[in-house]
């Protein structure tokens, strides 16, 4: 596929010369067709490497012999990586192409070429063998990204959510930067079979290893504390770009932990459980605001910090059965980590897509402002559907398969377990059960009070919307499609993924312990016999059973969306065939003593959200605040009344920190600008420290 790889490149290269020879045309579609022909390839050559499960030597720089050899090859991890982000890239394009160009749309020729330049740096980023060539990939990456953000530069929230962005990002990068440094053999290489066997040698630095890379990496992905800057840049991005960098790029940081994670030796337990409740932490707080939060794209940011902390969560297993010699349940971990980023990718994204569609014809952002729009643009609608069942883990969908997966993993720790660990990964479990019960109610709300009931805006009572551009239509299908049957049809994709799994710790295939040999052996599991396992012997992996190891429940989201059919059949004939009985009929519902209905008097999403914030106020700080228009405080005749949380996901948790080193800070602005002496003191300190470092060393 080396083909396939350099065609790409030279199609994303080629995509700024290209912008710079057309500058002075009026029309801008011609270089998102380059980037969607680019993304298109590449997600081709990622999809075939990845189900091959075989590296490829893509091209070394041996004269460039600058700490070690630079070498880029393409193995099957990078390859699922190409495809998920080739996919979202075309369908991202495709969007752009289908609308007008406008100054605060993002679909302008400098972003395509901006975009193609970005993946041009993640095709370095995806393929490079050495940690030098990857940092300057990652920094090269995140620059793009931080133009994403600044299409609407002229805004004052614009540039506060890029600061923040490109604050969080760089202090990422030095993050990485040490881990390198400590990483580092003696020698100076960087290359990822030195560093290695360093770890190896010198197992002591592979915990800080580890951890600073989890953060430098995860200041991307979004894992805790690394998140504050996701709710801002999400909600001031263009819904195509959005969907690129909650969709695409947000696995970029879960691709460079699993990287890291494969040079480490096993590292101790409470590393894994360390992991684990970052996740199951980022699952409960990301779910909880999303549920409160009233701005669509804000609820999808504080969803990504619940998906990326269920990922999280399979991280810390896969890191916690490995340590604990239990191989079958790692591999089953980060199989299931592996399902998970791609269901997250596409449904993100899809999300992303619909809801910037929204946005784009309605003109409204907010939840207690939308409504009815079902009848209107129903494709959207399916396309959110989609998207939000996928997200909230409802069955047959591929989010269900990774939650029940995950919990399931979660009860197998006692096999080997001491009863310490026992109990923390129960309460963990415990905590990610709760966020799972939040999440569906954060999609539920997202859909019901923007499809459902009647419009709450003037502007959305007009009879009929334009209809959906062709592009915009295919862009919703290319991302719907591969989410509806990721869940419907698990085991289609599994056979590839297991040849991912094989190269990533534990190092062992994960097929035989998920999907039970019923055919060859069907005494050994009659339970699945006896579920209809042995159906589909022409499927590529035998069986739509999964199992996550023995003696343990079964799942087969495949029958499940059967049953659904059949029950829907059953339902239509009997509706159609006697209609007086079965038939629908129309009934005003309940009206609280009105003698008309309209919009006000329908539950907004605000109020919906209420008994959670009072259930969850202790953590949320939510308060209530009265204001007495008209009478006294005793007596009010007319009231004001607003609620406000502490939005601690944001911002907010870094203030406190940022107080308490306020008074160093304003020590450092006095010597700054002092006198000599404090100059002259502040050498002499730093001499004397390096003096008795280097004694005691």
């Amino acid at each position: 596929m080396n083909e396939g790889y350099w065609a790409s490149l030279a199609v994303f290269a080629w995509v700024p010369v290209w912008t710079l020879l057309t500058w002075r045309r009026k029309s801008h579609r011609s270089a998102w067709l380059w980037v969607t022909l680019g993304s298109l390839i590449q997600a081709a050559m990622g999809l075939i490497v990845a189900v091959s499960g075989t590296s490829r030597l893509l091209f070394s720089l041996p004269d460039l012999n600058i700490f070690g050899p630079w070498t880029f090859s393409l193995d099957p991890l990078a390859g699922l990586l190409f495809a998920v982000l080739g996919w979202i890239g075309a369908a991202s394009a495709i969007l752009a192409f289908a609308h007008r160009r406008h100054a605060t749309a993002g679909n302008s020729r400098g972003m395509a070429a901006l975009v193609a330049l970005q993946y041009l740096f993640t095709s370095f980023l995806l393929t490079a063998q050495n940690a030098l060539p990857l940092l300057i990939a990652w920094e090269g990456m995140s620059l793009c990204a931080y133009g994403y953000i600044l299409v609407n530069h002229h805004l004052r929230r614009v540039r506060r959510a890029a600061y923040t962005t490109l604050l969080v990002s760089e202090i990422g990068f030095l993050l990485l930067v040490l881990a390198v440094v400590l990483a580092a053999p003696a020698d100076g290489s960087l290359s990822f079979a030195a560093i290695m066997v360093h770890l190896h040698t010198h197992p002591g630095l592979a915990i800080p290893v580890f951890f600073l890379s989890l953060f430098g990496f995860g200041a991307k992905a979004g894992i805790l504390p690394m998140q504050l800057w996701m709710p801002e840049a999400y909600d001031v991005t263009p819904a195509h770009l959005a969907a690129i960098l909650a969709g695409g790029l947000l696995n970029l940081g879960i691709f460079g932990i699993l990287r890291v994670l494969s040079w480490m030796p096993p590292l101790p337990v409470w590393v894994g459980l360390s992991v684990l409740w970052l996740g199951a932490l980022g699952i409960c707080l990301g779910a909880l605001y999303g549920v409160i939060e009233a701005q669509i794209r804000r609820v999808l940011a504080f969803s990504s910090i619940e998906n990326v902390g269920l990922l999280g969560v399979n991280l810390g297993l896969v890191m916690l059965f490995t340590r604990l010699q239990q191989p079958r349940f790692a591999a089953v971990a980060m199989m299931t980590l592996l399902v998970q980023l791609i269901s997250h990718a596409l449904a993100k994204s899809l999300a992303f897509v619909s809801v910037g569609e929204l946005s784009r014809r309605t003109g409204v952002t907010s939840l207690d402002e939308l409504g009815g729009l079902w009848a209107t643009l129903p494709g959207v609608a399916i396309a959110l559907l989609i998207a939000s069942v996928t997200l909230a883990a409802v069955a047959p969908f591929s989010g269900f398969t990774v939650e029940w997966l995950t919990l399931q993993g979660m009860l197998q720790v006692y096999r080997t377990a001491s009863t310490a660990v026992m109990i923390w990964v129960a309460l963990a479990a415990a905590v990610t059960a709760i966020g799972a019960a939040l999440t569906f109610t954060v999609f539920l709300r997202i859909f019901v009070f923007t499809m459902t009931g009647r419009p709450r805006k003037a502007r959305l009572t007009q009879p009929k919307l334009r209809p959906l551009r062709p592009g915009v239509r295919v862009s919703l299908a290319i991302l719907a499609i591969p989410s509806v049957l990721l869940g419907w049809f698990p085991t289609f994709a599994w056979a590839g993924l297991d040849q991912i799994v094989r190269r990533l710790p534990p190092q062992i295939s994960a097929l035989k312990t998920m999907v039970p040999n019923v055919f060859g052996n069907p005494a050994a599991n009659p339970t699945p016999v006896s579920l209809g396992a042995r159906l589909g012997a022409f499927f590529p992996v035998r069986g739509l059973i999964l199992q996550p190891g023995a003696f343990v429940a079964t799942i087969a989201p495949s029958y499940v969306l059967l049953w659904f059919v059949v029950f829907a059949l059953l339902g239509w004939t009997l509706a159609h065939s006697h209609p007086r009985i079965y038939g629908t009929r129309s009934v005003p519902a309940w009206l609280g003593g009105r003698a008309k209905r309209v919009a006000q008097s329908q539950y907004t999403a605000t109020a919906y959200a209420n008994p959670y914030r009072m259930l969850w106020g202790g953590v949320l700080h939510f308060r209530v605040i009265r204001h007495v228009q008209r009478g006294s405080s005793s007596l009010p005749l007319q009231l004001e009344i607003q609620s406000a949380t502490v939005p601690w996901l944001e911002t907010k948790m870094y203030r406190v920190p940022l107080l308490a080193l306020w008074p160093l800070a304003r020590l450092v602005r006095h010597l700054q600008h002092g006198y000599l002496w404090g100059y002259l003191l502040t050498m002499l300190l730093g001499v004397v420290a390096l003096l008795l470092w280097a004694g005691l060393v």
